[in-house]
């Protein structure tokens, strides 16, 4: 099941962020600004449980939506949640207008980057020392 999360759900956000990422997680203030903030929307994947979640930036005066994080729990991995997360993004962006979907995701996550390109993302660009000296990202793009 997915549905929109609420400041409720921050300490289901917090262990996924914690659990699924090291130096690159957000914090528990940003998780609540996000949550809060109008543009930003927070999806979390349930069953008996929470799966993972993904969060995406859209409001009507930017250019494109954006992919901000997409997460599935260690244990709930191969199981299409990643792409189902991804699908209903992009889904709920495109409902309210947007026309492009962006992200960055580092150069050495294979499974992300082939997950991005199966599902129709195309790498524009390298963003040198996305996630520190020597992390570099790539810049990915899909028309909705």
């Amino acid at each position: 099941m997915m549905r929109t999360a609420g400041i409720e759900d921050l300490p289901i956000l917090q262990q996924i962020e914690i659990t699924c990422f090291q130096e690159e997680r957000y914090s528990a203030e940003d998780l609540a600004a996000i949550l809060e903030e109008d543009g930003f929307e927070t999806i979390l994947a349930e069953a008996d449980g929470p799966l993972g979640s993904a969060i995406v930036n859209y409001r009507q005066d930017l250019i494109a939506a954006q992919l901000v994080s997409l997460a599935v729990l260690p244990q709930h991995r191969g199981q299409g949640i990643a792409r189902a997360l991804l699908m209903e993004a992009e889904g709920r962006v495109r409902a309210r207008g947007a026309r492009k979907m962006v992200l960055q995701v580092e150069v050495i996550n294979v499974p992300a980057i082939n997950l991005y390109l199966h599902q129709g993302f195309c790498i524009e660009g390298v963003i040198g020392d996305y996630y520190g000296p020597g992390r570099d990202a790539f810049f990915m793009i899909k028309v909705l």
